[in-house]
């Protein structure tokens, strides 16, 4: 459906919004990039298999993860990167790349899977799965609501000038949030919604 991408930026926001106490004695590590990836999908998948949520746990588990993580990631990146330097025709696959990297934490929190065999899952799940919502979902949304963030700062700015030193700080704020924590918990949720329909069909 058009509006799944906006659904699963609603499920992060009232994910965080639920058990923002709980999150905030990890919100520094939810705000690092890789870290932060893989601590939000243990968060998630604590939630999932109903064990309630437990920060320090998934913090304490974290670090085992990260080594692998990050060479799946770099390895999206690189590549990413490369296409990146090819005029119109490298966009797409640069793209493609950029969601393969959003899937890596994921599919080595949830299946265990890492190294090259990790890598052609993340590639499975975009490419079969995804038909346009993890655009819409992680490149989309996103660039749409740090847009509008700019534009309500600027024009409130305008219009109460006070506004321009709180509001900065706010937008400081919502700008870190929808870069780190919430795209790491929207990566996730894009993850079990593209599995949701298919294992219904298994069931």
């Amino acid at each position: 459906m058009r509006f799944n991408s906006l659904l699963i930026w609603k499920r992060a926001l009232d994910f965080h919004l639920s058990h923002w106490t709980n999150f905030l004695p990890v919100f520094p590590f939810l705000c690092f990039p890789i870290v932060g990836d893989a601590l939000s999908s243990l968060l998630i998948q604590q939630k999932v298999r109903g064990a309630g949520i437990a920060p320090w746990a998934a913090l304490r588990s974290v670090w085992s993860i990260v080594p692998r993580l990050l060479a799946m990631k770099l390895y999206f990146e690189t590549i990413g990167l490369l296409w990146a330097l090819v005029p119109i025709y490298g966009i797409l696959p640069g793209i493609k790349h950029r969601l393969y990297w959003a899937m890596a934490s994921n599919v080595l929190v949830f299946e265990g899977l890492s190294g090259e065999t990790g890598r052609n899952r993340c590639r499975e799940l975009i490419e079969n799965y995804s038909r346009g919502l993890g655009v819409r979902t992680l490149i989309t949304v996103p660039s749409l609501l740090l847009t509008g963030f700019v534009i309500i700062w600027m024009v409130t700015g305008n219009v109460f000038g006070a506004a321009y030193s709180y509001g900065f700080w706010t937008l400081i704020f919502l700008l870190v949030w929808v870069t780190f924590p919430a795209s790491g918990t929207v990566n996730t949720f894009l993850y079990l919604a593209m599995l949701e329909p298919h294992e219904a069909e298994r069931a």
